[in-house]
């Protein structure tokens, strides 16, 4: 197999694998932790010890590269005019959804994340009273920016796959 297929073939699974697992945290795993509340932090610090943030941008990282590669193959080495031919332009804005989609997810989505856990982890261990509820209280507020901010990942990862799916026909 040659270099371009094999590179190809990494960010088209890799790229799978990166969306699968962000609708099913989003549609899945956050509603769960939710329904389950002060229980739902010991969930949530199980996923967080699994290193699930790091290696979803790890993963994300690697098709953005991958990515990079299959651009610049198209491009002829980032040639302006084939650059700027529609389907040039059709996997730019894929490109650009999928490095949007990680800078959001990678900062926005997994600090809310990281922050939540910590704050259910020090409940957990703290006696009931108006100091526990007001630290549990305010894992609302992270989970709902997660999951804002989540949902604008699927999108902008919908738009990086369907534009991926069409660049070469257009």
């Amino acid at each position: 197999m040659n270099l371009f297929l094999l590179m190809r073939v990494v960010h088209i699974l890799l790229a799978a694998i990166w969306f699968g697992a962000a609708v099913a945290m989003m549609f899945f795993v956050i509603p769960a932790i939710k329904d389950a509340k002060q229980a739902g932090g010991a969930v949530m610090a199980g996923v967080m010890s699994r290193k699930y943030p790091a290696i979803m941008q790890s993963i994300a990282g690697t098709t953005i590269l991958t990515g990079f590669y299959l651009y610049w193959r198209f491009t002829g080495g980032f040639d302006p005019v084939l650059s700027a031919s529609m389907g040039g332009r059709v996997f730019g804005t894929g490109a650009v959804s999928g490095i949007l989609a990680l800078i959001i997810g990678a900062t926005l989505v997994a600090g809310s994340m990281k922050k939540a856990a910590a704050a259910m982890a020090k409940a957990g261990s703290m006696p009931d009273g108006p100091e526990k509820a007001a630290l549990v209280a305010s894992v609302a507020p992270l989970q709902a920016r997660a999951e804002m901010f989540g949902r604008i990942v699927i999108v902008l990862m919908v738009i990086a796959i369907v534009t991926m799916s069409i660049g070469h026909y257009v």
